[in-house]
């Protein structure tokens, strides 16, 4: 009963995203018809590819019940090591800023695990160092490169709407999806969220949970810089400094508890679409940024109050529904 019991809730998150995802677009489509063109959607994707890839990293070290401050200024710093590194080969820069993520995420979590320091604090003191990398290794200025080929390759429409550099965060999604629900470490993961104090007593592996999370988090950042940077043929040190507000509220919104524990990549995924959507299509109607940032604050707020309403609900039916069967 108690795994009915979950499923049906899970289900009703899921019915809830989707339900909201598909009223914006509705909504938008009739504002300004312009919402679902092949074009707009295609930028929209585009705005996905970004968020959804670091709100994906960032996500799972909120499961396991950290955090990661850190990946904004990642995001810069996989950017311009692509480019600087890669002036010859943009594929040998990405595969440096990868690697150099994988060395960030370890420190992070060894730190983390070892000292007993809270992430919080841990990675305030990364961020500031890698804001400050980044500025280091911009001298100052924008990076830039002349070779487009690889950019344009990367966002070479496909299929009207989607792109290379969109399909790669799908992809990701798909990845870290199957990694969490199918594998051991995928549930020494939540079970280190849910409840640490028991987490090693039951055999989960809480160090190498920590270490899987926090290098996720930072080689998905720095993935997205890189890839934006391809993209944009350019890279600065202040790329992604308001991502990692967004890319919360994206796992917020797709229901990660900051209490740790609960979440799943599809509802991530969910979550980063709802904030691209209402994004492109307040911007597209003519909304500042100033509303868009205040809109996005009811729309989170909203999910939560509407996450406990529905799971009181739904707990409510199925007392019922036991009751009923018993007698």
């Amino acid at each position: 009963m108690a795994a009915i019991r979950k499923s049906k809730m899970v289900s009703g998150a899921t019915l809830l995203r989707l339900a909201l995802l598909a009223a914006l677009v509705v909504a938008f489509a009739i504002w300004n018809p312009a919402f679902i063109s092949g074009r707009n959607l295609y930028a929209l994707m585009q705005s996905f590819a970004l968020l959804g890839m670091v709100a994906l990293g960032l996500s799972l070290t909120m499961i396991a019940g950290e955090f990661d401050l850190s990946v904004g200024s990642m995001v810069a710093v996989g950017g311009l090591i692509t480019l600087v590194v890669g002036a010859g080969n943009l594929v040998y820069g990405m595969a440096a800023a990868l690697a150099f993520a994988v060395l960030v995420g370890l420190v992070n979590a060894i730190v983390i695990s070892r000292f007993k320091v809270s992430s919080l604090v841990v990675s305030v003191g990364s961020m500031m160092a890698l804001s400050g990398f980044a500025f280091w290794l911009a001298g100052g200025k924008v990076i830039s490169t002349d070779n487009f080929d690889l950019g344009m390759a990367l966002d070479d429409p496909l299929l009207t709407v989607f792109s290379w550099r969109s399909l790669v965060t799908l992809a990701a999604f798909l990845l870290v999806g199957l990694f969490m629900h199918y594998t051991l470490m995928g549930r020494d993961i939540r079970v280190v969220g849910s409840k640490p104090q028991v987490a090693a007593a039951s055999g989960a592996r809480v160090g190498r949970s920590l270490v899987i999370v926090f290098v996720i988090s930072a080689v998905t950042a720095a993935l997205a810089g890189s890839l934006l940077s391809m993209s944009l043929a350019s890279a600065a040190a202040t790329t992604g400094s308001t991502l990692m507000l967004q890319a919360v509220s994206a796992a917020i919104v797709g229901g990660v508890a900051l209490t740790g524990g609960s979440g799943t990549p599809a509802h991530v995924l969910l979550g980063s679409l709802i904030l691209t959507a209402m994004n492109n299509g307040l911007s597209l109607i003519g909304m500042g940024a100033t509303g868009i940032l205040f809109a996005n604050g009811l729309v989170l707020m909203g999910i939560v109050l509407l996450d406990g309403q529905l799971g009181a609900w739904m707990s409510e039916r199925l007392a019922m529904s036991r009751a009923a069967n018993s007698a």
